[in-house]
């Protein structure tokens, strides 16, 4: 399974670390848990960004990865599974609780949760603890990124 992350530019460097996440939680993880947030499709990826930033012009200032891992490796959390309030705007401590017992486990490398923008479509998160991690760094490209300019 191919997965994508759009980081900005300037933090392409450490974009598979998890700190990011780990200082500032995000909605599947508390602070002090290291996460990677990914998607499985580019264009989620961008909306993603999309619905965080003021300007549109700012896409500019990311750059796109991608990293492969094997679907063994990889748990699926359906719609079914989570709780009611999970796409509430900020993200409740329901899907925190989910995804940091999740990452500590280390049930799996990566978890495919439902966008809360489009529950159809999956993004991923990747554990960076995870003793898989450091084997599927290797799969890592940069990919040329450019989105249309009626987005900016």
């Amino acid at each position: 399974m191919i997965l994508y992350r759009l980081v900005k530019s300037n933090f392409a460097h450490d974009a598979w670390s998890g700190q990011g996440a780990m200082l500032y939680g995000g909605r599947w993880n508390h602070k002090g848990t290291p996460a990677v947030y990914t998607s499985t499709s580019i264009s989620l990826a961008t909306l993603e960004i999309l619905v965080h930033i003021n300007q549109d012009r700012l896409l500019s200032q990311f750059s796109l990865l991608s990293i492969d891992i094997n679907d063994k490796y990889v748990m699926k959390l359906s719609l079914d599974h989570l709780p009611t309030d999970w796409q509430q705007d900020p993200a409740p401590t329901s899907t925190m609780d989910i995804g940091t017992i999740w990452l500590n486990n280390q049930d799996s490398l990566a978890l495919l949760i439902p966008s809360c923008i489009v529950p159809y479509e999956y993004n991923a998160i990747i554990n960076p603890l995870h003793p898989q991690f450091q084997k599927v760094l290797h799969t890592v490209k940069p990919l040329d990124f450019s989105v249309d300019p009626r987005l900016a």
